[in-house]
């Protein structure tokens, strides 16, 4: 990081000097932008930045342009000279500047984030200033569909320059009050990251203000009925294009299909679950579910596909199936549910007395030997629970390697929720052999490994080994298994279930070590994955609607890279 203070004055050339004064132990680089103040004042700054030349660069506007513009200016300058963030800092003294090491530490641990203050007020603060903000923070909700940021009109922040001056070239913002707002919902919607910090403000009591009543609240209106209007014209835009999109999809390998869904939604999920509880949450699942069900042709008739191919399977077997619909909507409703499973077994709000352990004493002789080893999971059911289970007391460190970018939101999701989770989450585009070194050195210090083996690979689509599934020959990775012969450690399946309306997490031996002798290698891996198959297949019987696979397991695509 290399970073720099900006400051934005008009006329505050009262309350600059102590600013200054207080920032200077901090040994930063400073530009002072001057928004056209009156002659008294710009005679003041440039006296102050005659006495602090060896570290305050004075910038001018020949006219007031507006406080927005100020920032712009500076922002601007900064990134000219080679800094990497700005920490915009107002004249007027209202900020804590003992705060400004916390913003920048922040900053340092997410350098791509855009870091603010959120401001804690005193009784000094004016009533209809507070009461205006809330306002905002309703209009930006709206505005980003999410609950992320927590205050867009603190004036107190870290910008990173690079990615904020792309969106300074490329689109014009308010030049003045509605800035500060403005150019953070249009951050967000490019995927910038926001991090808050709270921070003391006070509204002095000699202190002017610049904010226009009439002039700065019409900006400000129509700085959100733009953003309102470019939002409503974005998501019009992609349902124009979703028959086309979902048609392509189609004939696509399950890894190149864009993860339905954003962010954003699952921020809202998350804040949903936290303030209408459990069953609040439950009743929101239907639209929201209902729109992916009528929306997702190819995963409807994928799901279609599984659940007639399981019937006619457990007839042929004999086995009957427990007692429920199984529609495709239905095994859609069941994969939401699973979510906010997962949402309350990453927060711990599943206890362990919820849950039973099949398989109670593998599990506890794996923790008691102190050795690591694999986890070879799938898509059925909930993964998650192992958190509850491995995890308890900090017995053990998980990691979990996920081959694909599309996890990436919920996952970003889960780590915001438990940030201590001792789940390490492994995100890889193909096993290559740092991944296996990587992993064998967490395997050789004690930990857990854990990964699936119902998907073909990212990247190479066509290394899968054949089993019979549900009745009929299935493509399964080489990957996993190829893995856990590299590992020479032991392996374990987990399957975490919900039957009955109870959680059960199935911990079962599958091989102490799984061997693959080079002149046998092929026989020793078709038996290994019908082995697996035939584990996978026994439990999807168990739950019917808990195997959460929405695209046509049972063939390869031809577009592989």
């Amino acid at each position: 990081m290399n970073p720099c203070l900006i400051i934005p004055c008009y006329n505050h050339s009262a309350p600059l000097a102590g600013v200054l004064a207080e920032l200077q132990p901090l040994g930063l680089p400073c530009l002072l932008v001057d928004d056209g103040s009156e002659p008294g004042a710009a005679a003041v700054l440039d006296a102050l930045a005659e006495t602090n030349k060896a570290w305050l660069t004075l910038l001018r506007h020949p006219q007031n342009l507006g406080k927005g513009a100020a920032v712009t200016t500076g922002l601007k300058a900064a990134l000219a000279q080679g800094f990497s963030h700005g920490v915009q800092i107002d004249a007027d003294g209202q900020h804590d500047l003992s705060d400004v090491p916390r913003l920048l530490a922040e900053a340092e641990r997410q350098p791509d984030a855009l870091v603010s203050g959120q401001p804690l007020y005193d009784d000094s603060v004016p009533k209809g200033r507070l009461y205006g903000r809330y306002i905002t923070h309703v209009w930006v909700w709206i505005e980003t569909l999410s609950f992320a940021i927590k205050d867009s009109m603190c004036g107190f922040r870290v910008y990173p320059l690079a990615a904020s001056c792309a969106l300074l070239d490329e689109v014009r913002l308010g030049r003045r009050m509605d800035f500060d707002t403005e150019v953070m919902v249009r951050l967000y919607w490019r995927d910038v990251p926001m991090r808050f910090v709270p921070t003391r403000v006070i509204y002095p009591e000699d202190g002017s203000s610049h904010f226009r009543l009439w002039q700065d609240n019409v900006d400000i209106s129509w700085m959100h009925t733009r953003l309102v209007c470019r939002l409503l014209w974005d998501l019009g835009r992609k349902l124009i294009g979703l028959p086309a999109r979902l048609w392509q999809q189609g004939k696509q390998h399950w890894s190149r299909t864009p993860e339905r869904g954003s962010l954003l939604g699952l921020q809202v999920m998350l804040a949903s679950y936290r303030l209408l509880g459990r069953a609040g949450f439950k009743a929101l699942l239907y639209p929201v579910i209902g729109y992916f069900w009528l929306t997702g042709r190819r995963q409807r008739a994928a799901s279609e596909q599984y659940l007639a191919r399981l019937d006619a399977f457990a007839a042929e077997q004999g086995v009957t199936l427990p007692a429920g619909p199984r529609t495709s909507f239905r095994h859609f409703l069941r994969f939401g549910e699973a979510a906010l499973d997962k949402l309350a077994g990453w927060r711990g709000d599943i206890p362990l007395s919820d849950i039973e352990l099949v398989g109670r004493e593998h599990h506890e002789a794996a923790l008691a030997s102190g050795r690591g080893l694999l986890l070879l999971g799938s898509h059925l059911g909930d993964l998650e629970l192992c958190r509850a289970l491995g995890t308890r007391g900090g017995q053990v460190r998980i990691n979990a390697l996920v081959f694909t970018r599309h996890a990436a939101r919920f996952n970003a999701l889960l780590k915001q929720v438990n940030p201590d989770s001792n789940i390490n989450l492994i995100q890889v585009q193909e096993m290559g052999a740092d991944t296996a070194i990587l992993l064998k050195e967490k395997i050789d210090a004690g930990e857990w490994v854990v990964i699936v083996g119902d998907r073909t690979s990212v990247t190479r689509e066509k290394r899968v080994v054949w089993a019979d599934f549900l009745g009929a020959p299935a493509p399964f990775p080489l990957g996993p298994f190829a893995l856990a012969s590299v590992l020479a450690c032991p392996v374990y399946l987990m399957f975490g279930l919900k039957e009955q309306g109870r959680f059960r997490v199935h911990f079962e031996p599958f091989a102490e070590r799984l061997l693959l002798p080079r002149a046998e290698r092929e026989a020793a891996l078709r038996h290994w994955v019908q082995a697996y198959a035939d584990r996978l297949q026994h439990h999807c019987l168990r739950a019917p609607l808990d195997w959460f696979n929405f695209f046509d397991f049972w063939q390869l695509t031809h577009d592989e890279q």
